[in-house]
């Protein structure tokens, strides 16, 4: 059984009562949910193969040119540590998501529990540590000061 995109849609439906996009074609659920950190925040899952399915939550924007590589030594210092998924960023678009995995045996289909925890890990993260990205994209903000921000708390 593995990854079933229908089962998943189904307790996205039933469960967690979400509003999403089942593309089976494209082996993949989408759906956005504004979170506190950020409106209309992006989020797919995506069925890789049957045994293995990528959770990907998308920033709603682009990072410029000019800002990559701050984000990029912000999203490295964020990742360190990071138990369940990391952040990745695009260098060539500037496109950033949080992204976990998921993998299954082929004869067992993850629980509702496991499948939520995957889905939210990325917007949980993006609450942490997207005002502190944002903080070096609109307030000049270097790399060291905005992870010191955003993981005051953690220390």
């Amino acid at each position: 059984m593995a990854f079933d995109l229908k089962q998943i849609a189904k307790y996205y439906k039933e469960d967690m009562q979400l509003n999403f996009a089942l593309e089976e074609e494209n082996n993949r659920i989408r759906f956005s949910m504004d979170t506190e950190a950020m409106k209309e925040v992006r989020f797919m899952a995506y069925k890789e193969n049957p045994h293995t399915m990528l959770f990907l939550t998308y920033l709603p924007m682009k990072v410029e040119e000019d800002k990559r590589a701050a984000v990029a030594e912000y999203l490295t210092r964020a990742n360190y540590g990071l138990h369940v998924g990391n952040f990745e960023m695009d260098m060539t678009d500037g496109e950033v998501r949080y992204k976990t995995t998921g993998v299954a045996d082929e004869n067992t289909m993850p629980g509702l529990d496991v499948i939520r925890r995957l889905t939210y890990v990325g917007f949980s993260m993006f609450d942490r540590y997207v005002p502190s990205l944002l903080s070096i994209l609109y307030g000049g903000k270097t790399a060291e000061e905005a992870i010191a921000e955003a993981e005051k708390d953690m220390h």
